[in-house]
């Protein structure tokens, strides 16, 4: 009995025809793909057409005092990082025996595009993921560690104060007295003049070893008091945007984020550079020397990437136990 969900009308008779739907489905998924993860949404996804851009963090330090004798003024201060793109590829290649005969084989060949693209989108995740936790010994902008306890309100003016990101002390993120602490911790993060910033989180970023256990806390009405008892309202009920972070490697630390100070401080910052159509995908057909050499036919994925930690003032990162 011949199988319902194949044919062979299905199969390709050319190479060409092979080739061009790969690139057309390749078009196709790229198109329809939108940042939805915590890496897109939660940092700055920068498009460009250089290799290296480079990102000013100015220092104004404005604010208003009594006026008595001269009009005051300043000197604009400002630094800077630069973030480099480069290039990195993945990609198939089959036999065109295989396309043309077995149904399998091609189906396979079909599908590849839309694992480009998720493979595209977890590389990003899996960057990301590997710069925050080493982030309490990466050098950010201001001169001290990304996550530190010591980030000075301004750069240019060591009298405005400064303020806290990180907490290495151990503490267990499945606990609403330890969150209540942090929340406080970060609130307390300075802007520009020495003044409180406005930082209130949002969102916690866990291993995947904790997310259930915070997200039914941050569930229950009641949680137990400090005798160990029943009774006391959870302050938190279903507080925080919990996402759980697959790409940690830690299984305890855990990351407040204020996801509404996103745009004016983004934590970190991705590079995606544009390059011609050519150099993304690049094919191995008929007439290449790869082909000649083995009877098969090759997709290459080229893409262009840049990553960096930014503004440490709507992140905290806490040690956990």
């Amino acid at each position: 009995m011949a199988n319902p969900l194949y044919t062979i009308e299905q199969l390709p008779t050319t190479s060409q025809a092979a080739i061009r739907e790969f690139s057309e489905l390749f078009l196709g998924y790229i198109g329809a793909s939108k940042p939805t993860g915590w890496v897109d949404t939660l940092g700055a996804l920068v498009p460009t057409a250089s290799p290296m851009v480079t990102f000013p963090v100015s220092q104004l330090r404005t604010k208003y005092q009594k006026t008595g004798g001269e009009n005051r003024g300043k000197t604009l201060q400002e630094k800077s990082f630069d973030v480099k793109a480069e290039e990195f590829d993945d990609g198939y290649e089959a036999a065109l025996l295989d396309l043309f005969t077995k149904v399998f084989a091609y189906r396979n060949w079909t599908e590849a595009p839309a694992r480009l693209v998720l493979a595209e989108e977890q590389f990003r995740h899996d960057n990301v993921a590997t710069l925050l936790e080493a982030g309490e010994t990466t050098v950010c902008v201001d001169g001290e560690f990304f996550f530190d306890t010591d980030h000075p309100a301004n750069l240019a003016d060591s009298g405005a104060g400064s303020w806290s990101n990180y907490n290495s002390a151990g503490i267990d993120v499945v606990s609403v007295p330890n969150l209540q602490a942090e929340v406080a911790s970060m609130m307390a993060v300075m802007d520009e003049n020495g003044k409180k910033f406005g930082v209130y989180p949002d969102t916690v970023l866990v291993p995947t070893e904790k997310f259930e256990p915070l997200k039914n806390l941050l569930k229950s009405a009641q949680i137990a008091n400090t005798a160990g008892t029943a009774g006391i309202s959870n302050p938190y009920l279903n507080g925080f945007n919990v996402i759980p972070v697959k790409e940690f490697t830690d299984v305890n630390d855990w990351y407040l984020v204020d996801s509404k100070l996103i745009a004016e401080a983004p934590p970190w910052v991705t590079l995606r550079m544009a390059v011609a159509a050519a150099l993304q995908l690049r094919v191995f057909d008929e007439s290449s020397d790869f082909f000649k050499n083995t009877g098969k036919l090759k997709m290459s994925s080229h893409i262009w990437y840049g990553f960096s930690l930014a503004l440490p003032h709507a992140i905290r990162k806490v040690k956990g136990a």
